[in-house]
C-alpha cells in the first residue's frame, strides 16, 4: 500500500481569489443610477460566493454583497 505524501493526501483545492481589491470603486450590477460605492473589506465566501464590505459616501451604512452583484465602476 503506498503512502501518501504531501501532494497526494489533500484534494487539489484552489483558493479563491478576490476580483476587486481594498479601495476599488465599484457598482451594484442591475442599479440603474450608477452609485458608487468603495470597497471597505474582504470577507469571505458564505456559501453564494465572495462577498464584499463596501460603502457609498451618500448612504450612512455599508452594505456586504457577493463579488457577482458588482462591476468595476467605470472612469
Amino acid at each position: 500500500m503506498r503512502r501518501p505524501t504531501a501532494d497526494t493526501a489533500r484534494p487539489n483545492v484552489s483558493a479563491a481569489a478576490h476580483k476587486f481589491a481594498l479601495g476599488t470603486l465599484v457598482t451594484l450590477v442591475g442599479k440603474s443610477d450608477q452609485t458608487l460605492f468603495k470597497v471597505t473589506r474582504l470577507l469571505p465566501d458564505g456559501g453564494a460566493g465572495l462577498q464584499y464590505r463596501i460603502k457609498s459616501e451618500q448612504e450612512g451604512y455599508e452594505r456586504v454583497v457577493i463579488e457577482v452583484l458588482l462591476e468595476r465602476a467605470r472612469k
